[in-house]
């Protein structure tokens, strides 16, 4: 049971760590996506109008978003690919008796079996 429980934590701690990890690179992505469209609008209003640049980012964001969502939506339709050749699932065992000394007490008689069978054999 203490192997299932440290399993169970071992995994916990390994997805908490995913977690945070995953946590940190979405804030300095964003950070990032932060200043590169303040130097995009620096950029493009040093050139033209703060109304064009206001106008390009807000394009840039608008496709951005959309073609996000339109690779979300396209995913989630796909079902997952099955194997051309799946092999069903092995029957289960045959249940065996629950009493430990009457499968001893089987597999001893029949050993016992098969060696008088085996002593009663012509020899050639």
């Amino acid at each position: 049971m203490s192997g299932l429980v440290a399993d169970f934590r071992h995994r916990a701690r390994l997805a908490a760590r995913a977690a945070a990890l995953s946590a940190a690179g979405i804030v300095f992505c964003a950070t990032g996506l932060a200043f590169m469209t303040v130097a995009l609008w620096v950029l493009l209003a040093a050139h033209q109008t703060v109304l064009t640049a206001w106008t390009v980012l807000g394009v840039l964001y608008l496709v951005l978003g959309s073609g996000f969502m339109l690779a979300a939506a396209r995913n989630n339709r796909k079902a997952p690919p099955r194997p051309a050749t799946a092999a069903p699932p092995p029957p289960p065992p045959p249940a065996q008796s629950t009493e430990p000394f009457l499968r001893m007490a089987e597999g001893f008689a029949l050993g016992i079996q098969a060696g008088r069978r085996a002593a009663r054999r012509p020899r050639r």
